[in-house]
């Protein structure tokens, strides 16, 4: 058990969402009443773990064996072409940022826009529904399956949900202390204090990623095996 949850923690940070987070500070910065904010949070959370948790009670070990079937084998192309995808859209996205020209963004007001219970509770199991866009939502899902215990499922997806969403947690909580404006002060201070340096660290990174998935790839053309 332990090493599934260290797993879904690390899956957690690689299905880190910042999206969640800002809509929750544009509601805060719309003067939206904390209940709706906190109808909607709990709205999305609920929704997103017991959702999974049934459907990993539903299908339990055998949709293990479904994927596993479905997914190519180790040393099979597919793993070549995925990667250098992965790799053209790294470098065009880096070199867009890099060398594009910098265009001026006009703030637009957002009005708040008054609604009912009902507007944020779906608003909720929208954002919930995401989540089946993101791959690690699966990969946790599978992994409460392989345990074919209802209430460890639900563990799993509360940790993931908790570490994929700390961002969230963090505006969530900000709000529900009125400490939002401070957080919104404290960084935009950061981001204009470290801006650059951060920024072309986070190219960097990019960058080396993409020289490794070329180097893989190069490994499996001329040597038939992947470095990976």
């Amino acid at each position: 058990m332990t090493h599934k949850i260290i797993s879904t923690i690390g899956l957690g940070i690689l299905g880190v969402d910042p999206f969640t987070a800002v809509y929750l500070l544009s509601m805060g910065l719309r003067q939206e009443k904390k209940s709706n904010i906190t109808l909607f949070f709990l709205s999305y959370a609920g929704f997103s773990i017991f959702i999974g948790a049934i459907l990993s009670s539903i299908f339990g070990a055998a949709a293990v064996d479904i994927l596993k079937s479905m997914v190519p084998g180790d040393n099979s192309p597919v793993w070549a072409v995925l990667e250098f995808v992965v790799f053209v859209f790294i470098l065009v996205w880096v070199l867009r940022r890099l060398f594009s020209a910098r265009k001026k963004k006009g703030e637009k007001e957002k009005k708040a826009v008054d609604g009912r219970w009902i507007k944020y509770l779906s608003t909720g199991f929208v954002f919930a529904i995401s989540c089946f866009t993101d791959p690690t939502y699966y990969a946790v899902i599978l992994m409460g399956g392989e345990t074919e215990n209802f209430l460890t499922a639900t563990l799993l997806l509360t940790i993931w949900f908790v570490v994929s969403q700390f961002m969230a947690l963090i505006v969530y909580a900000a709000n529900g202390l009125n400490l939002l404006d401070k957080l919104v002060a404290w960084v935009d201070k950061l981001k204009a204090k470290n801006r650059k340096p951060i920024t072309y660290t986070f190219y960097a990174v990019f960058v080396i990623i993409a020289v490794v998935l070329l180097m893989d790839i190069g490994s499996y053309l001329f040597d038939g095996r992947y470095l990976f």
